[in-house]
């Protein structure tokens, strides 16, 4: 018999599995608050770690042939500081705060998107990525929020779909993997820890396994709307989290 943690954890990374398949991230964002809602949030953080980098593995597999892997070395040469920085924020500024702020970020970086006029993409850049990368480690070590600044970059650089997916994908396996290996040696992942990501990895990668023929066909413009909603969603997130820390952080 399956408890019902189980099978909550099962769907919510379903879904969550697909949704990042699909826009490349806000699969754990969808997916931690429902799980949340079961089990303690310390144990979903936990979790949440080990499911995400199934889940970007799945994405990895499908479409790592279109990473471009000179993208990732500013990214992550920017996320190693930005981890240590999002350690030293979390003991100098309230964690509603910092959500909130980034919230705003997000919010007008989406309407600045829809607002510009300048239809060209402005191609990859090292200090952008690597500025991108360390928002990503600051945010990821801060809240676990660490995709909007990177999905936000994509759009930036103008990136296909499947070469976003390729390259966020691998971005956050070795980001995700570096946590998983901290984690873990700090004792986070208990047995029941454990079990549950015996059921939500299998789900993970069916989620992204059902998203692949979606994103073999869907246009690059409906993907750049997909995406702008994704990061428009995280940035109500933030503000929500921000102003109810006691009921979301």
């Amino acid at each position: 018999m399956f408890t019902t943690e189980q099978i909550v954890i099962s769907i919510a990374w379903l879904c969550g599995g697909f949704i990042s398949g699909v826009s490349g991230i806000g699969g754990a964002m969808f997916a931690v608050p429902i799980a949340a809602t079961f089990i303690p949030m310390h144990e979903v953080i936990a979790l949440s770690c080990i499911l995400n980098v199934a889940m970007d593995t799945g994405i990895c597999v499908m479409q790592c042939r279109f990473c471009r892997l000179r993208a990732i070395i500013p990214m992550l040469a920017g996320t190693i500081p930005g981890s240590i920085a999002g350690l030293y924020i979390l003991k100098f500024m309230p964690g509603n705060v910092l959500q909130g702020g980034v919230g705003l970020l997000l919010l007008f970086y989406v309407w600045w998107q829809h607002a510009s006029r300048k239809t060209k993409p402005h191609g990859e850049s090292a200090p952008v990525g690597a500025a991108a990368g360390f928002a990503a480690g600051v945010l990821g070590t801060a809240i676990s929020f660490d995709g909007p600044p990177v999905g936000a970059y994509g759009l930036y650089a103008g990136w296909p779909s499947r070469v976003f997916l390729g390259t966020i994908s691998v971005f956050f396996v070795i980001r995700g993997a570096l946590t998983c290996v901290l984690q873990g040696s700090a004792g986070f992942y208990t047995p029941t820890i454990i079990n549950y990501a015996l059921y939500g990895i299998p789900a993970t990668f069916l989620g992204t396994l059902l998203a692949y023929p979606v994103t073999k066909h869907i246009p690059q413009a409906v993907f750049r709307r997909v995406l702008k909603f994704v990061i428009a969603v995280a940035g109500a997130i933030c503000l929500v989290r921000a102003f109810l820390p006691s009921t979301l952080a």
